[in-house]
């Protein structure tokens, strides 16, 4: 009878289990997110080991099923073959994909650390970094700033890593001789 009872038992602690194991999966919605974390910094390097990106977030997202990453206020800084850092870039926010693609949402901001560019800040209010070849564009109104100019248009095409921007439509372009 003992051993009846002990069978019995052991049953319902196994059928109880996998019930409450079932239960936590159905709890979890496919739309949360697998994890999340406040004020995150990323360094991302390459096979060689020299340092691509740094990432900094005050609020991450990370959706393992899309394998998506959205970030609240991110601030990027691209650095060149010598570590050195060429490009920051900012927006309200932004979402990495597993392609390594960086669309940026509200308020983009993108200003070079060099100081021989030619090509300091790009302004505009969506654009997408392909952060593997620093490709960079936009469809909406850009602003680009550098050494002695001004323009805006809409729809920019360019490349960080190349330091050149290019507007596409209704470019308007103001020019500061200086002089000497």
């Amino acid at each position: 009878m003992i051993v009846i009872l002990s069978i019995i038992a052991l049953a319902l602690i196994g059928w109880n289990l996998t019930d409450s194991d079932s239960e936590q999966q159905k709890v979890v919605a496919s739309d949360a997110p697998t994890y999340q974390s406040q004020h995150t910094e990323t360094l991302v390097y390459d096979p060689t080991g020299a340092l691509q990106y740094k990432l900094i977030a005050d609020n991450v997202k990370y959706f393992e099923a899309q394998e998506d990453g959205l970030f609240t206020q991110p601030i990027m800084t691209l650095f060149d073959k010598e570590a050195t850092a060429t490009w920051t870039v900012r927006s309200n926010t932004a979402k990495l994909t597993k392609e390594k693609l960086l669309y940026l949402y509200g308020d983009v901001k993108v200003n070079s650390l060099v100081p021989t560019s030619q090509l300091k800040t790009i302004d505009t209010d969506n654009a997408l970094v392909n952060l593997i070849t620093q490709d960079v564009s936009s469809e909406d109104e850009v602003i680009l700033g550098g050494t002695g100019f001004h323009s805006n248009g809409f729809k920019m095409r360019g490349n960080l890593r190349e330091k050149h921007a290019k507007l596409i439509e209704k470019v308007k372009t103001t020019y500061e001789i200086q002089n000497q």
